[in-house]
């Protein structure tokens, strides 16, 4: 029963990020192709690829999901609506959600060394894009998810191994359709494994997803340059200091230790307070 549910995950996630893979790849080709009908050179080619990236990236998760849902339908299986998914699934935070996502935001912020970069405060349209991108990029992992819980009617899903695997498939299709010139991969496998860990035994506690997303993610890419497509070319502000792996682990282990600790803390501090 273990290994089923575990093969069956597999197999349909690892299709879900096959589909979004060749459909990235189609539409570069496709824009590609056009752009060598018209006579450009290959660097006005590469040029469009790169300002156009999130675009891409975007309408493939979309409608790979999308075609992951008609196979499913098509099988006879009974989906919730992504609107009935957001009532069930969304609402209030967890503590450890807000304490992670701003304890993370706060230290980038601090330890990074800012500085602005003014000649970029007019892209606008590239802050949002970048912000919205990052949203659905890693969110819809998450609506996948949920409807492999449900489809495989999952009470105890194996967590430890799913997880795994789950980042594991990510991190490929990732690096198959983003050259990481920027070096961000870290950052990108230090994203989802905390997604992963926030979304709890299941996977569907999308507020604390949302919640991680919106406040630490989304903000660190499109503003302060840490975006794993486009990496600061197009962000308002920049971090001056390279801040690692080593640097994200001991930050995300200082928040979780915090808030699984703080408690002792408080009472702590209000003992050597008297």
């Amino acid at each position: 029963m273990f290994n089923s549910i575990l093969f069956k995950n597999t197999r349909y996630y690892a299709s879900f990020q096959l589909i979004f893979v060749v459909l990235a790849i189609t539409l570069c080709s496709i824009g590609a192709f056009f752009h060598f009908l018209l006579g450009h050179e290959i660097s006005i080619v590469e040029s469009w690829i790169h300002n156009n990236h999130w675009e891409i990236i975007i309408i493939s998760k979309v409608v790979s999901l999308y075609l992951i849902n008609k196979w499913f339908k098509m099988r006879l299986y009974e989906l919730l609506s992504i609107r009935a998914l957001l009532k069930q699934l969304v609402g209030w935070p967890e503590g450890r959600a807000l304490v992670i996502s701003a304890f993370s935001l706060i230290s980038f912020l601090v330890l990074g060394n800012v500085s602005d970069s003014k000649q970029n405060l007019a892209y606008l349209y590239y802050h949002i894009v970048s912000f919205l991108g990052l949203i659905i990029f890693f969110g819809v992992e998450f609506v996948l998810i949920a409807y492999l819980d449900d489809v495989l009617n999952q009470k105890s899903p194996p967590k430890k191994y799913l997880g795994v695997i789950y980042c594991a498939l990510f991190v490929l299709s990732f690096k198959l359709i983003v050259p990481d010139y920027y070096g961000q991969l870290p950052f990108v496998i230090f994203c989802f494994s905390t997604l992963l860990y926030l979304s709890g035994k299941s996977f569907k506690d999308w507020s604390n997803v949302l919640c991680y997303l919106i406040v630490f993610v989304a903000p660190m890419g499109s503003l302060l340059g840490m975006d794993p497509v486009w990496g600061d070319d197009f962000s308002p502000f920049r971090l001056r200091s390279q801040l690692g792996i080593t640097f994200l682990a001991v930050i995300w282990m200082i928040s979780f230790g915090y808030y699984k600790y703080r408690d002792r803390f408080i009472f702590g501090a209000r003992r050597l307070a008297r």
